[in-house]
Order: structure tokens, then sequence, then C-alpha cells
């Protein structure tokens, strides 16, 4: 007698083969959260060392110098600010909580993605950030806050697109990100110093440029019992066309907003 249920039919069928997507170690969003911790301690030795002080991830003097977003100078040819500012955070508190973020939505966009492609969704992204920043606010600004919208916008984009393959656990990733969303945007615009055109900038920046970098599924060729990896397929020449498509687009909004002209304190 089976204590755990009827005996198994001798000609019952074996259970189908299931599928499962195989995720990527987030080496590259450790390698970002690096980068974001040396360039503080950089803004930290640089106040020490050129002005002697010891409040450099906070003073102006500091940021401005090593690249802190800054309309007035971009207009005078120091683009590469655009850039820079990504990586660059105004005191510890800022920077914690933008490393928050890219902790937690890094391995959720890199795992699913690939590191090529989650590179150009938090770059790509987080540039449209600062371009969003520069068309439409005066106010100085830097930190990663853009870039990690960004990854939330793919984060949305992605679950979304799959909602229906995933089950419960990829709708309720979904609702989690859209709530996350919300809150944020809330708390930005409730609260004083927030770049908030940043953030829509890079959430608008990391959506589009996902949608063109979807990876797309087949089963493997071989189908076996058991619990199997699906196939990524190799879509190098889709990415890199999508990729350059955004990146025109996005510098077109930046010669635009340049001619139009920023705002200016």
């Amino acid at each position: 007698m089976n204590l755990f249920g009827n005996e198994p039919r001798a000609d019952a069928p074996p259970p189908g083969p299931t599928f499962f997507i195989p995720l990527v170690p987030p080496r590259v969003s450790r390698a970002l959260i690096a980068v974001n911790l040396l360039a503080f301690a950089a803004t930290f030795l640089y106040g020490l060392v050129e002005y002697r002080v010891w409040n450099g991830p906070t003073n102006l003097r500091v940021l401005i110098d090593l690249g802190m977003k800054s309309n007035w100078h971009i207009i005078q040819g120091q683009n590469w600010r655009l850039f820079t500012a990504m990586f660059l955070h105004i005191g510890p508190i800022h920077l914690i909580s933008n490393l928050i973020g890219l902790f937690w939505l890094g391995p959720i966009i890199e795992g699913h993605f690939g590191h090529v492609r989650f590179a150009v969704i938090y770059l790509l992204g987080g540039l449209l950030g600062s371009i969003a920043s520069y068309a439409f606010s005066p106010a100085l600004s830097a930190g990663a806050s853009g870039a990690v919208f960004a990854l939330l916008g793919a984060t949305i984009v992605y679950f979304y697109r799959y909602r229906e393959n995933m089950g419960r656990q990829g709708k309720s990733m979904l609702q989690s990100a859209v709530a996350i969303l919300v809150i944020n945007l809330f708390l930005g615009f409730s609260v004083t110093n927030v770049d908030n055109w940043g953030h829509l900038g890079g959430l608008a920046g990391g959506a589009v440029v996902a949608i063109g970098l979807l990876p797309r599924y087949r089963p493997p060729s071989i189908l076996s019992f058991g619990h199997q990896p699906l196939i990524r397929e190799a879509s190098i020449a889709r990415n890199l066309a999508w990729t350059l498509l955004c990146a025109l687009l996005f510098f077109a909004a930046f010669q635009t907003a340049t001619l139009v002209g920023p705002p200016l304190r």
C-alpha cells in the first residue's frame, strides 16, 4: 500500500519536458558598483588634494571639476559631462540609495538580457536621463539614478512582454517593478532637490532600448524529459542596429535641446 497516493501505472507516459531561462552572472552589475564606489572615493581624494577640503563628495567645486551635469558647461562644448555625471554622487546617502537600486535591478536585467545588452541599456538609458535633465532642468545634478531608472524601465518591458510565460512569479515581478516606479516618482515630486527629469528620461531611455534588445527564446533542438534550458537566439545584427538607432535618436534629442536652448540658472 502506497501511503503517498496511488501507484503509478506502468503504462502511464513519462512527464513531458519543462523549460527554464538560464541566467548569466551579474559581472557587469558588480563592476558598475565598483566604478561608482571608486568615483566616490575620487571625489574625496580630489577635494583633499586640490582644495584641502574633507567634503569632496558634497563640494560643488569638486563635483563640477570632475564632471557633474552643468548646463552652462555643456553649452560651452563639455558634452562629456552627460556621461561622467552618471558616476558622481552628492554625498554618501545619494550613493547608497542608487547602489541599492543597481544591486537589486542589475542582476535581474543582466541575468535575462546578458552582459552586453545590459551594459547598453544602463549606459544609453542613463545618457537619455542626462539629456532630459539638460533639456528641461537648469539645476546642477549628478548620480546614477537616471541609469537605475533605465533598468527599472527595462524590467517593466521585459516582464510585461513575458508575463504570460512566467506564471505567477513573472506577474509578481512586474507588479513589484510598477509599484516601485510609482513610489519613486511620488517621492521624487514630493521632495526638493531631486532631478525628476533625469529619472523620467532614464526610465524612457531604458524602456525604449530594452524593447529592441528583448531576448528571444526557443526550445533546444533535442528535447528530453525533465528540466531543460531554453536557447537564447543569437541576434547580433538586430541588436547592433537597434543600439545604433537609439544612439542616433538620443544624439538628435541632445542637438535639439542645444538648438532650442537648455534652461540656465
